[in-house]
């Protein structure tokens, strides 16, 4: 089970820093051992490929977040609303 600390702060720097949206979900739980998942769910993806949308999450993880906490992300899935209609 990840750190509860540690999905927060990952949670904080996520909403404050690009999906604050009162639209924008994002979820971040436990994986498996230590590891955390995390699902994002924002227009902000509209259009964009799959590694454009990584990228987008990804570069601020790297700059707010040391390497230790950043390594703990085992999944990131990052979707736009029209993306989850469709399944």
């Amino acid at each position: 089970m990840a750190s509860g600390t540690l999905k927060q702060r990952i949670y904080d720097v996520l909403k404050s820093q690009r999906f604050q949206d009162p639209t924008d979900l994002v979820d971040v739980s436990d994986g498996p051992e230590d590891s955390v998942h995390l699902v994002v769910v924002s227009r902000k993806f509209d259009g964009q490929r799959t590694q454009e949308r990584d990228d987008m999450v990804w570069s601020l993880l790297t700059t707010a977040l040391s390497q230790d906490d950043w390594n703990k992300v085992s999944l990131l899935v990052g979707a736009s609303p029209e993306d989850i209609k469709a399944i």
